[in-house]
């Protein structure tokens, strides 16, 4: 795993989306926060991201909605 990962505050066009990653091209990661949100707001989205990029949920075969089920601790295993 590359340990890059670039972090970009961006006016979304609402605050209905916090965040979005991107894995480029060299193996780095681009975190896109929303500017829109309050620091707080940020900092959650931010770790939120980082969760998902240090679970590698980029390299899963997992579905989005399973994966987010997983972040945010409403899918249990066992």
């Amino acid at each position: 795993m590359h340990n890059d990962i670039f972090v970009h505050l961006l006016d979304f066009p609402s605050t209905s989306v916090k965040e979005t990653v991107t894995c480029n091209e060299d193996g780095s990661y681009s975190i896109f926060i929303n500017a829109k949100l309050n620091q707080e707001q940020q900092n959650d989205a931010y770790i939120h991201a980082l969760k998902h990029i240090l679970r590698l949920d980029f390299e899963s075969n997992s579905s989005v909605d399973r994966i987010e089920a997983y972040a945010h601790n409403l899918y249990k295993t066992g």
